[in-house]
């Protein structure tokens, strides 16, 4: 994940040398980006649950056969999106908020960057079916790798070095189109050698396929909401100038990869309690249960700190205009206050996931997106541009409160001890045990 999300960082460092028209562009991309990534992440997630049950119990030509049917239906509909994305790259972007200015920087940046999208959908939805069997290493390596592809041809292309063609903006998409052939590349002979990959596994295709599908459809659905928020708010943002959407642009670079640890995670519980569970091993799932809620509160307290001082100090390497440099700031002010309920909603989630409970997981995102969230931005940007900020903040804190109440109603149905926990108690003596060890 780390490295999925850092090339968004280096193109925009990058592409910040260029100027703001450059970065406003790349900040308008990201939505779309993040759009069509979020399509296939929540299909990642789906892939990864079933699967991971099937290894759990002990049938591993099932996940086989899952893994060949994911990875096909993945071929043919990221190829179909990216044709069609192409082909309305401005009425998109116009719709956004693009300015005439921005637009045909629009064009030579995703025209490019749609071509190499199915490559990383294959590499994201393989990655997870390695990550089912319990295969994390490798994966980790083809990522690293592929990010320094990225941030070599980034400097190379961008800036023309060498023998290499100036082509500015557009070099930032094929630096990236490389790192995403490198990544479907290796994910393929990954996945080969560990005996998912190959024409004997389609026995009970249909069935896989009916499998994935009914699982699925909400995680897709569910995923799809968050890069939503984004776009939404990108929308309210234009209307104060595209400073403010340069610095939306940047501050979701940085908070893609603030947030890491948390989204990693909120994608290591779905697949461990997706065994656990097909495996019937009730007691593990409680201790990550408790496990990922208390590592996301953290998480999100440690990131709050950080970015409310550092700030400004990272906008100055993306940008010197001060408008953005401000931005910025207040945004991880008032904002990263709430990562920790945005957290704890993020596990809530991914737990539901495991449990193969995918239905009230989308319950979750579809509460916090229109009944919260949404509503809050609105209200926020009639009343001016921080308050938008606020909005944003108070939905996730809102968000947290809902999902902690079906995660007990959960516990309860199932009659789990964890349902008379007492979160907040532990947390104290948590931190009793920190000061006590920081006196020595």
């Amino acid at each position: 994940m780390l490295s999925t999300f850092l090339f968004q960082i280096v193109d925009s460092y990058f592409v910040g040398m260029l100027g703001s028209n450059e970065l406003a562009a790349l900040a308008f991309s990201s939505s779309a980006f993040f759009l069509f990534a979020s399509l296939f992440m929540g299909f990642s997630v789906g892939v990864s649950a079933v699967i991971a049950k099937a290894v759990g119990a002990h049938e591993r030509e099932k996940a086989a056969t899952l893994t060949m049917v994911s990875l096909a239906l993945v071929a043919l509909v990221s190829i179909s999106l990216s044709f069609a994305g192409r082909q309305f790259i401005d009425p998109t972007f116009s719709a956004l908020g693009a300015t005439v200015e921005v637009l045909p920087l629009l064009d030579a940046y995703m025209g490019t960057l749609y071509l190499g999208l199915p490559l990383l959908m294959l590499g994201i939805v393989g990655s997870g079916a390695a990550r089912a069997i319990g295969i994390t290493k490798q994966t980790e390596v083809i990522f690293a790798i592929a990010g320094l592809i990225n941030l070599v041809f980034d400097y190379l292309l961008i800036f023309g070095i060498g023998p290499f063609p100036e082509l500015g903006l557009a070099g930032a998409a094929w630096a990236t189109g490389l790192s995403f052939a490198f990544i479907f590349l290796g994910m393929m002979v990954i996945l080969i050698r560990h005996g998912l990959i190959g024409t004997n596994k389609l026995n009970g295709a249909l069935a896989g396929l009916a499998e994935i599908m009914k699982f699925s459809v909400s995680t897709i659905f569910m995923q799809l909401l968050v890069p939503t928020t984004g776009m939404f708010t990108t929308f309210l943002l234009a209307g104060y100038g595209s400073e403010a959407v340069a610095a939306f642009g940047i501050v979701g670079r940085i908070e893609s990869l603030a947030l890491i640890g948390i989204f990693a995670v909120s994608m290591a519980v779905t697949p461990f309690i997706a065994q656990n569970f097909g495996a019937e091993e009730h007691e593990r799932i409680d201790q990550a249960i408790i496990f990922a809620g208390k590592a996301a509160f953290y998480l999100g307290i440690l990131l709050f700190g950080t970015l409310a001082l550092l700030g400004p100090t990272i906008a100055t390497i993306f940008s010197d205009d001060p408008a953005v440099i401000e931005f910025v700031g207040i945004y991880f002010k008032i904002v990263a206050a709430s990562y920790s309920f945005q957290g704890l909603v993020a596990v809530t989630v991914a737990i539901f996931n495991g449990l193969q409970m995918p239905r009230v997981a989308l319950k979750i995102m579809l509460v916090r997106t229109f009944a919260l969230v949404f509503p809050l931005l609105f209200i926020g940007s009639t009343l001016g541009l921080w308050w938008i900020l606020a909005g944003l903040a108070a939905g996730n804190i809102l968000a947290a409160i809902y999902a902690a109440h079906l995660m007990r109603q959960s516990e309860r149905t199932w009659n789990r001890p964890t349902a008379n926990a007492k979160p907040w108690l532990e947390m104290r003596q948590d931190l009793r045990k920190l000061l006590a060890f920081a006196k020595g």
